[in-house]
């Protein structure tokens, strides 16, 4: 592919994220919308040191991890639920290749929506009573206009953001399908969220309905356009889980 403007190949836009970087990864559910054509090429590229970030990690964290590409994780979830656990992941961090910092759901989104606000913290409730105060090291505020103690939620800026999306113009005018899937809009969240977006698309081609547009030209680096690139993960509403080779390769 001949790179012109934003849409650049597969091996530039990897070549994008530096050693070291604070990466986030878009997709939902354990096997769905997961950027596994990306995370392959940044194995290829022999990338290392990564602190990757994802509130519900799945199989492309895994292979980066089993990969030696990752320094720490910082998640909510990093398995593959209904269909297994994350074996790479789990294996090194009973080694003690990996450093991990664990976070709520909640909690891992209120870091990010402090990010994308441009905040330091963001005052918050939900981890009190729970390790994570402690794990994380929270500090607190006092609310000036009740008295009351809150958590400091710090702000989780990222370096890069990478989601595997349906379709996508030349610009990185990003286009929802018609029934998008599960929790969608965590995608767009780090989109923001992250100095570099980087949009691997199934298809390129003009929006079809304006309406449906979750993401704006400006607020994408770089376009690649990638027919499968979720692979074996699924990509609705173009492709399902490839289920039998998962569990046949990665379990």
């Amino acid at each position: 592919m001949i790179s012109t403007g934003k849409v650049v190949s597969l091996a530039e836009a990897a070549a994008a994220v530096p050693d070291g970087a604070r990466i986030a990864f878009g997709g939902g559910g354990a096997l769905m919308r997961r950027p596994m054509a990306f995370a392959r090429e940044l194995l290829r590229q022999g990338r290392t040191g990564l602190h990757v970030h994802h509130m519900l990690g799945g199989l492309e964290i895994d292979l980066l991890v089993g990969g030696g590409a990752v320094a720490s994780t910082s998640c909510a979830y990093l398995g593959l639920l209904e269909y297994g656990q994350a074996p790479s992941f789990q294996r090194a961090v009973r080694e003690g290749a990996v450093d991990v910092a664990e976070y709520s759901e909640f909690s891992f989104i209120a870091g990010l929506r402090a990010a994308d606000m441009g905040l330091p913290f963001l005052p918050w409730k939900t981890p009190w009573g729970s390790d994570i105060v402690t794990q994380l090291e929270l500090r607190t505020v006092r609310d000036p206009y009740s008295d009351h103690e809150l958590l400091a939620l710090p702000a989780t800026p990222l370096d890069v953001a990478v989601i595997q999306v349906d379709r996508s113009d030349e610009e990185g005018f990003v286009e929802l399908p018609e029934e998008p899937d599960l929790i969608w809009d965590y995608d767009y969240l780090i989109a923001r969220v992250a100095r570099t977006t980087i949009v691997c698309a199934e298809e390129i081609a003009p929006p079809r309905t304006p309406a449906r547009v979750a993401l704006i030209g400006r607020e994408v680096a770089r376009v690649v356009e990638v027919p499968g690139g979720a692979w074996p993960a699924g990509m609705h509403p173009r492709y399902a889980p490839d289920v039998e080779h998962v569990v046949k390769t990665y379990l």
